[in-house]
């Protein structure tokens, strides 16, 4: 077994930040596994039981929040991954974080000895700006991240499992309380074939790691995401009720994903959960379907006879909250970076 060992220190990744899952849920013949086990919510885990609020919702918080990243890189072992690959891999983590919707992504480094703020958006650009110019800052998140690379010889098969390890620690920028201290964690596995007498016959190529890294960073960072959307529920205010349809002020820019299960709530003496709903996100606005009124509670009970009775009169006098009940990572992530 062979093993490469990379850091990266993650200087300020000044942010919004993380809740669950660290796991992962495909495993090779070998028992390594591949994918990563994110916390994500559907019908059935929301069918039966008490319909309850997520951990941490706030209508305050129902924006784009401001996310800083900066990473600096240091190989243990130089030459054995290429400087340029450690580089580009490293670039493309940040500009990947820009297809969370729910954030808006700046990222902050030294350049020749100056301070450099970059804007950076989900097609990978960057454009510099003044600090000046910088919305206020939510959170700050700090880490170190781990690059590896292991080989086991199983006869004529090789497995190169490529892994990308991070330890993050998030604080919220205006009070320095830290939010969450947690690991995020993902592989990518290459195979080669070998004849008996120890000649390659075909396979994967390693001078084509930088790809391998890219799949590993990628699911790090899906479950970082998975964790960040997990303890900043995304959500909206609703505007309008036509039966079992509701329009919510918040759409796909704002980080609503297709299918994402939805808690409907009023405000008032206190936050009463009324229903549970899906989402079905146009870019700017959502329609929200519900499915599973809360209908076992007398107090929602009481509001949702009024809601029915007038839903347009009833909205003038009061407000209507809709929070996501787990976060949809982006379409990429979930597609693109299979094994």
């Amino acid at each position: 077994m062979r093993r490469y060992s990379f850091l990266f220190l993650c200087i300020s990744f000044l942010a919004t930040t993380a809740l669950i899952l660290s796991g992962c849920a495909t495993t090779d013949s070998g028992g390594i596994q591949i994918e990563p086990q994110l916390h994500q919510v559907d019908k059935k885990d929301m069918k039966y039981g008490e319909i309850k609020l997520p951990l941490n919702y706030s209508d305050k918080n129902y924006r784009r929040l401001v996310m800083v990243v900066s990473f600096q890189a240091q190989g243990k072992n130089p030459g054995e991954i290429s400087q340029d690959v450690i580089q580009v891999v490293s670039a493309r983590m940040q500009t990947e974080m820009a297809k969370l919707k729910r954030f808006t992504i700046f990222s902050v480094h030294n350049r020749g000895g100056v301070r450099i703020v970059e804007s950076l958006s989900e097609i990978g650009e960057a454009k510099t700006i003044e600090e000046k110019d910088m919305p206020t800052i939510d959170l700050v998140l700090t880490g170190t991240i781990t690059m590896s690379k292991e080989k086991y010889e199983r006869g004529n098969r090789h497995e190169l499992i490529y892994e990308v390890e991070s330890d993050f620690n998030c604080e919220d920028y205006k009070t320095k309380t830290v939010k969450f201290a947690e690991k995020s964690k993902g592989r990518a596995k290459r195979t080669q074939f070998y004849s008996l007498s120890g000649t390659k016959m075909g396979g994967y190529d390693e001078a084509e790691e930088k790809q391998a890294l890219y799949e590993a960073s990628f699911k790090a960072l899906a479950v970082l995401a998975n964790k960040l959307g997990n303890t900043y529920p995304v959500g909206g205010k609703i505007t309008g009720i036509l039966g079992d349809r509701m329009k919510m002020d918040k759409g796909f820019d704002h980080g609503i994903g297709q299918g994402m299960q939805m808690v409907v709530y009023s405000t008032g003496v206190v936050d009463l959960p009324i229903a549970i709903a899906e989402a079905q996100p146009g870019p700017e606005t959502a329609t929200l379907k519900v499915w599973k009124w809360n209908k076992s509670d007398k107090y929602a009970r009481r509001v949702i006879a009024q809601i029915q009775k007038d839903p347009g009169v009833w909205l003038q006098n009061n407000n209507l909250f809709a929070c996501s009940a787990g976060m949809a990572v982006p379409p990429e992530w979930e597609k693109a970076y299979k094994d």
